[in-house]
């Protein structure tokens, strides 16, 4: 049974540093949970509508996220002509990095339109 705690304390404990890296978590059980009780994730709904570009136009749609910050990131991106339909989606990991670092999707997918004409 102790070995069962010891698990569950380290699985927990892992979660939090992954998820709260910027916070300094309590190896002491009754400690750490005081402190998760605390603790609260922010969460922002954005409502996101897909705009058609003007005619003879391409609309590049990019993004990069990071598991953890730093941690490991990746990249990609969608090109979509007027009418909606694909042209291209790419996705690519990154290495390690930052959350800002993994924003440079956007020049991926502008450097392939400005090689293309």
């Amino acid at each position: 049974m102790v070995r069962v705690k010891f698990m569950v304390m380290l699985d927990t404990y892992k979660l939090l540093q992954t998820v709260f890296p910027y916070i300094t978590w309590p190896l002491e059980w009754r400690r750490l949970c005081t402190l998760i009780e605390k603790c609260f994730h922010d969460t922002k709904i954005t409502i996101v509508q897909w705009i058609r570009p003007q005619n003879e136009w391409v609309k590049i749609n990019t993004d990069g996220s990071a598991l953890s910050n730093p941690g490991t990131i990746g990249a990609g991106g969608i090109i979509r002509n007027q009418n909606g339909e694909l042209i291209l989606a790419f996705s690519t990991p990154a290495g390690e990095g930052t959350n800002n670092q993994a924003r440079w999707a956007a020049i991926l997918g502008l450097s392939w339109c400005v090689n293309q004409t």
